[in-house]
Order: C-alpha cells, then structure tokens, then sequence
C-alpha cells in the first residue's frame, strides 16, 4: 500500500493500492457514510452511433455500498456523486462506482477515523506474505492460501480411498499428483498438515520427485477449523506473525483461558465492556465485524474511551467464520483485563 496522505484534521486517507490484500485494508477502512474520490470512467450513450462508451471522469461518492472479491481481485464503492468533473457527464445526485485499480490514486473521507483503523492502514505491508497450507489425510485434501488478512480454500481433492482394507494396496500416486499440479503455480512457502502419516507420504513424493519441499505438522482433524489448529503450533508460528487470523486467535485463546479459570479476567457483552472501558484496565477489545454494523453508534463512543487509554481494539473481518462463531456466542464483543476490578 502506497499511503500518500493522512489528515487526521479532515479525516481523509490517500492512497495507491498495489496488491489483493490492500484492496481488503480498503473494504474493512471504508465504511456506508464514508466518501471515496478519484479518476473513474462512466457509461455513456453517444446519441449519433446509439452505442455507449466509456468516458474518463473525476468523481466523489457517498458510499452506500461495497463489493469485495479476493477471487476476481476486485474492490467496487457505489453511491450517489456529491462532485464531478466534468459534470455533465457525471451529474450530482445521480448513482456512480468507482472501481478501485491498482496504482490509481484515491482519497477515502471518513466520518470517524480511529487509531485501530490507521494502525490497520499502516501494516498493510505486512499482509502480503502467503502461505500455501495443505491439509490432508488418506481420504481427502484441502488446499489453502492464507495471507496475512483471509484465509482462502483454493480446492478440495478425494483420494479415491474408502476404508481400512485398501490400506496396504492403495496407489495414492494419483492424489499426491492433483494435489502438486495446484500448489506448483504457486511460488509460497509450504505447510503440509493432517492427522496421520499421508502427509508425510505427500512430502517425501514431492520432495524426491519434484525437489520440493515443506513443513510437515501433525494436527487432530482436516475439518474446516483445523486451520485454527496451526496456530497454536510452535514450529509454525512464525509464519503466521504477520497474521491478522493468527492475532485474532491469539486474542481469543486468551479470553477462554481466563474464562475456563474464572479469574475475573474475561468479560464480554457490550454492557458489561462499556463499564469497564474506562478504567483503562482492558487490555484488548475483539469485536465481530456484525456487532459493528449492528451498534456503530454505541461502538464508535466506546472505541473513542479506549483508544484515550491505549486500550487495542480489533474488529472482525465478516469472512473469517471460525472466529466470528466463537463471537457470536459472547454477545459479539470480548475483552481481557490487564488486572481484576470489583465492578
């Protein structure tokens, strides 16, 4: 991310997008109420051929609505113009989307700019690492991307293996081999996980056969949630430092074992955090990203309190199911304090 401008005075974020997982900073900054301005092109009919074509304006938008897709690398704002020129070619109040493009310049003006937000803005740079994670056992596989904002299942193979009695005879030379064909377009650093000794089997095929190779780390299921698994794993960390999966964990695994030792640490609810908040005592605040749509009044004046007092705040991205799950079932919101209160 190429960050040109900050004016906290106006609330407003230049910026040159450069890679997928700045088009994500972007979508999780810019909020409905929010404006986004920049070079843009507009449909028009010309009136002499009947046809439309396109014409290059420079328009700014009242969003009320965005698209973010990882798969077609794309990040579109909709959302009635408040200025452009030339304006007859983009009239005021008329509805407009700016496609974001990589290397175009954009100002985003927002209505309320937090600190979590800019801190989210600036380490952008640190979520294009990737990391192909395979998963695996006998019978099935699936195969992920995880960069430092998403967690991504790129496909899911069979083995064609069905029960114990082929065990001994089975040729998994074919699975091995749908499986390389995907992951050798891609040049990232390789996690082979699964339950039992297939992976083991994957890496000694690719490595004798292809030269290639990766970390082999065992984990107790291929379920969707195993991902999960990965993190709490000492050899693997380090790759996932950079991880805003990875810290969400972190902050959760935090939460549950202060709750499982009902010290006084874990609270949850927004009623019981809005008490709280101001002691400075919390020492992060989770939020889920449906919470936040939900009570962004009520949030925005409690995340106002916090960041007075240094207190981390972290929202939920809305496609990080596992995480958001957990969530859900404390009210949306968690925190952990520093120290006990009598409240």
């Amino acid at each position: 991310m190429n960050i040109l401008k900050i004016d906290f005075k106006k609330k407003n974020i230049s910026f040159i997008c450069q890679t997928i997982e700045d088009l994500w900073v972007i979508k999780t900054l810019a909020e409905v109420g929010d404006t986004i301005k920049g070079s843009s092109l507009r449909r028009l009919k010309n009136n002499d051929t009947g046809e439309s074509e396109r014409k290059p304006i420079f328009v700014e938008i009242d969003i009320e609505k965005k698209d973010f897709s990882s798969t077609l690398n794309s990040l579109r704002f909709t959302g009635k113009i408040v200025f452009s020129k030339p304006q007859e070619l983009a009239p005021l109040a008329e509805y407009h989307t700016i496609d974001v493009d990589f290397g175009n310049k954009y100002t985003i003006c927002k209505k309320e700019l937090f600190q979590h937000q800019i801190d989210l803005l600036k380490n952008s740079s640190s979520f294009v690492n990737k990391i192909n994670v395979v998963v695996l056992d006998d019978e099935s596989c699936d195969v992920y991307s995880l960069s430092g904002v998403e967690k991504k299942l790129i496909a899911s193979f069979k083995s064609g293996k069905h029960g114990k009695r082929y065990n001994q005879s089975f040729d998994f030379t074919p699975f091995f081999e749908n499986i390389f064909s995907l992951i050798e377009k891609y040049k990232d650093q390789l996690i082979v996980a699964g339950p039992g000794g297939t992976k083991t089997s994957f890496l000694k095929y690719i490595k004798e056969k292809y030269k290639l190779s990766g970390i082999s780390v065992n984990i107790s299921s291929t379920s969707k949630s195993s991902i999960n698994e990965l993190f709490t794993k000492k050899e693997v960390l380090k790759f996932f430092e950079n991880s805003l999966i990875y810290k969400e964990q972190e902050m959760l695994i935090k939460f549950k074992e202060n709750l499982g030792k009902d010290n006084g640490l874990s609270v949850y609810s927004l009623k019981d955090i809005s008490l709280v908040v101001e002691t400075g005592a919390c020492e992060f605040i989770l939020i889920s990203y449906n919470l936040w749509l939900k009570e962004i009044n009520k949030l925005q004046t409690l995340i106002k309190i916090a960041e007075k007092v240094n207190t981390k705040i972290h929202i939920v991205d809305e496609t990080h199911d596992e995480t958001l799950k957990t969530l859900h079932s404390f009210g949306g919101i968690i925190s952990v304090l520093k120290y006990k209160l009598n409240y």
